[in-house]
């Protein structure tokens, strides 16, 4: 009630601001000498208001699938935000920004990008958009095989989810770490990890390894659906180097936990491997 109300204030105030402005002055400078007329208060309102249009844009835009396009507004909504508005891009804004380079697979962007957003708001930000942009910049490291950097990054996005209670972070970082120590051939260290993230993830859940190769885990909620679909591809992963380096009984059992977590990629992994032999789970 408190913003809507505040939201009318800077309307009215910015409408009292633009009514003033000579038409031969730069449209720009007019913007920030209006909004610099603000107080403090009325200025993050209008900010807010600014944000949640810019982003909506930008969302309808790359939900019709055009990235580049996406990619064009969300660089004009940062430069806007640091001209127009003077004011820092929020977290919330370079994540926008950093979700469109991942799907663009534009992985040096993306760590500049997370760079950029780090050395405004490492400080300022909550826990958890600290961690999930760590993440991502540990991501773009990997598949650019940059696995020593990558780890240093999920490194961090660890420090931040432990801060959390009870989260999903904790296991994906811990297993992206140990997908990373794996490529880099430690693989002791690569099993210790995945032991810690699995248990990270159970915990998660609420649920045993022994529940899972049951098949007794039902979950219903869509985002925990979209966890669970990760931990699915780490414990795939997980089964692919048990079956290089490690035991070909927890092969089949990381195997089994995956299709139960409702990875569909299980049978062919398992055929590459076997040959022609049925995967009957």
């Amino acid at each position: 009630m408190k913003k809507c109300f505040m939201l009318l204030v800077v309307c009215a105030t910015m409408g009292t601001c633009f009514a003033q402005i000579h038409d031969k002055a730069d449209f720009r400078e007019q913007i920030v000498a209006a909004t610099d007329s603000l107080s403090e208060e009325q200025k993050e309102v209008l900010f807010s208001l600014f944000e949640d249009m810019m982003i909506s844009r930008v969302d309808s835009v790359k939900n019709e699938g055009r990235f580049m396009q996406a990619l064009e507004l969300t660089d004009s909504m940062l430069a806007k935000a640091k001209t127009m508005m003077r004011r820092n891009p929020s977290p919330r804004m370079y994540i926008t920004k950093m979700i469109i380079l991942m799907q663009l697979e534009e992985w040096r962007d993306l760590i500049k990008t997370t760079e950029e957003c780090l050395s405004i708001h490492r400080e300022t930000a909550n826990d958890r958009i600290t961690a999930q942009v760590y993440s991502m910049q540990g991501n773009a490291h990997r598949n650019l095989d940059e696995y020593q950097e990558a780890i240093r990054s999920y490194e961090n996005g660890a420090y931040y989810f432990n801060k959390i209670a009870n989260n999903e972070g904790n296991g994906n970082m811990l297993c992206n770490m140990a997908y990373c120590y794996m490529k880099l051939t430690k693989h002791s260290t690569a099993f210790s990890l995945y032991k810690k993230g699995i248990d990270k993830y159970l915990e998660y859940f609420g649920t045993t390894r022994s529940a899972l190769l049951k098949r007794d885990l039902v979950v219903n909620d869509s985002y925990e659906q979209t966890v669970l679909s990760v931990f699915s591809y780490h414990l795939l992963d997980l089964a692919l180097f048990e079956q290089k380096y490690g035991s070909s009984l927890k092969f089949e059992e990381y195997l089994l936990m995956s299709a139960h977590c409702g990875n569909t990629n299980v049978k062919s992994a398992y055929q590459r491997v076997d040959g022609d032999k049925q995967w009957d789970w």
